[in-house]
């Protein structure tokens, strides 16, 4: 078992590690709401679309907009297995292990598939490490994936 667990933390480890920062696509950006016309109704009247982000689909578009605490989820399929992520208005993150590769043991997949762990950042200040790696940074997160994957660090030590 203890062999399962870190050779999981150690492939995960690496898969988060190769991640480079890539700086946002311009394109992905939303583009800003055209300017009322004199003659329409006041912004009061007509309340105005909120901006699509269902077409983020990369971990370089989700940074960014999670960094400036943007409404935002998406499922994302990884080298270890398939993740949610989401970012709050109210600056909250949120991982979701869906479900881990078919390589890894029954024993690990009921152990981590379902869970989910929240951290909480302020808006400009968000941990890329929490997309980018499954334990770096989430010393300071919630939930029982965080819980657990504190625990099995500390039995792998």
């Amino acid at each position: 078992m203890l062999a399962f667990v870190l050779l999981f933390l150690a492939l995960t480890l690496a898969a988060g590690c190769v991640c480079p920062f890539v700086p946002p696509d311009p394109g992905l950006t939303p583009t800003p709401l055209p300017t009322a016309h004199p003659s329409s109704p006041t912004p009061a009247a007509t309340p105005l679309p909120s901006p699509d982000f269902s077409a983020c689909t990369t971990k370089q578009c989700f940074i960014p907009l999670a960094n400036n605490c943007t409404e935002i989820a998406m499922t994302l399929t990884e080298d270890a297995g398939v993740f949610r992520y989401s970012s709050s208005s109210s600056c909250v993150f949120t991982k979701t292990i869906l479900s881990l590769d078919a390589s890894e043991t029954q024993e690990m997949k009921n152990l981590l598939e379902g869970k989910s762990l929240t951290c909480r950042y302020e808006k400009g200040k968000f941990d890329e490490r929490w997309v980018n790696s499954l334990i770096f940074g989430t010393e300071k997160c919630e939930g029982e994936l965080a819980t657990l994957l504190a625990e099995l660090l500390a039995f792998a030590e």
